[in-house]
């Protein structure tokens, strides 16, 4: 008994021993400093911000957020019209930080191309530098917004920012790659582990944090696009696309974009970069009601030439938030109008929208968000977004899409 007691003493000498060894300490410091780069609610190192899951979601939310463009746009909007300034000197002071430097210089541009084009003098003279303004700042907001989505710039028609930014879906594929890079299971060190891609997506998936940050980004595009279809609704903003038309139409594309932008993310592996790629990733999956009482559908696509005729035959289910009841009913009681609704959206399309070559997965995307995005602005008519967990519709599965082309 005493010789196996020593036995077992030595033994976990030795264990402790190599526990300690450099080695193993070395292997402890880079795990705990993966968890805390990708894991954290604000990582100690700035330079770690932008391989930061929070973080990435806040820069999501910085948009709609205090000092944010699309906050500054709503901020001026709060201004009555026809007044040139703020009332109270708080307001004044902040709208002027906003509308210094090249927005200031852009707002005083659309306004005076606006004076210009009024030749019969029919506009209200506070018009031309309130329009001016209010486009700039909106400007600034498709800016932000296009960067954040990282939709390729030949399919958009709104005016691509020049920056070198990531889009958000990038952002998180490289914050994946870093923890994978750094990361080193228990037990195992630098010298005998190598990258597991299937070991680092196990591990993550068992994580609560992780689970958590990825709902958070989730969260951050519902809200981001709840945002868009409120500015929607702003008495102030419809004013101004009453004596600017084009507004509402480049609202309703970035808002699309934005739409499609979290379908397009969702469709891609987080876990990319991450080299084993022949083995399963991570894919942001969260958890949807479905409205699935749309009959099945058919039709004739668009086509210019009456001899080439390409007959559809689809089924559609449309994703909400989960168990949002406000929704549901509303999607319910539409079931007619729906049915309708969806049989001359496919109508509209021609063959091309459906087989597009460049970049597959964002054009299935972009008409995806563009099916829903017009159901949302009928839905927000009753129902504000991001208030009492209403969100509007957010996903379109397209359960079964038959083309029959003829010969």
């Amino acid at each position: 008994m005493a010789s196996i007691a020593v036995l077992l003493i030595a033994l976990i000498a030795i264990i402790i021993t190599m526990l300690n060894s450099p080695e193993y300490r070395s292997a402890r410091e880079s795990r705990n400093t993966a968890l805390k780069t990708l894991l954290s609610r604000k990582p100690e190192n700035p330079d770690d911000n932008s391989l930061n899951l929070n973080l990435i979601a806040g820069e999501l939310r910085e948009p709609f957020e205090f000092g944010g463009s699309l906050d500054n746009l709503n901020h001026f909007l709060s201004k009555d019209p026809g007044r040139r300034d703020f009332a109270r000197a708080k307001d004044r002071r902040r709208a002027a930080e906003y509308l210094s430097g090249s927005t200031g210089i852009r707002a005083e541009r659309y306004a005076e191309e606006l004076k210009l084009s009024d030749d019969s003098n029919t506009l209200p003279e506070w018009t031309p530098e309130y329009i001016g303004k209010v486009r700039a700042l909106f400007d600034n907001v498709c800016s932000n917004l296009l960067t954040i989505s990282g939709i390729p710039k030949t399919l958009t028609s709104l005016p691509f920012p020049e920056t070198e930014e990531d889009s958000i879906t990038i952002k998180t594929e490289e914050a994946l790659k870093s923890f994978a890079f750094m990361w080193i299971p228990q037990g195992e060190t630098a010298s005998t582990y190598d990258v597991d891609r299937e070991q680092v997506r196990n591990f993550l998936l068992k994580k609560k944090r992780f689970n958590k940050r990825i709902t958070g980004i989730d969260n951050a595009w519902k809200e981001l696009a709840a945002s868009l279809y409120n500015l929607s609704q702003n008495p102030h903003w419809k004013i101004a696309v009453q004596y600017y038309p084009e507004l509402q139409s480049d609202l309703d594309e970035l808002t699309t974009i934005i739409l499609a932008a979290d379908i397009y993310q969702r469709s891609e592996d987080m876990m990319k970069l991450v080299s084993g790629s022949k083995t399963a990733g991570i894919r942001r999956h969260p958890e949807f009601s479905y409205y699935k009482n749309i009959p099945e559908l058919n039709g004739q696509l668009k086509s210019d030439n009456p001899e080439d005729v390409t007959i559809f035959f689809a089924k559609v289910n449309i994703g909400y938030t989960f168990r949002d009841s406000r929704t549901q009913t509303w999607l319910n009681r539409r079931k007619d109008w729906l049915t309708d609704y969806f049989n001359l959206f496919f109508s509209g399309k021609p063959l091309e929208a459906f087989t597009e070559r460049n970049y597959p997965v964002w054009s299935l995307a972009l008409l995806k968000g563009s099916g829903l995005h017009d159901i949302n602005k009928k839905m927000i008519q009753d129902l504000p977004f991001a208030s009492k967990k209403v969100f509007g519709v957010r996903d379109l599965a397209l359960v079964k899409l038959n083309l029959l082309t003829n010969p």
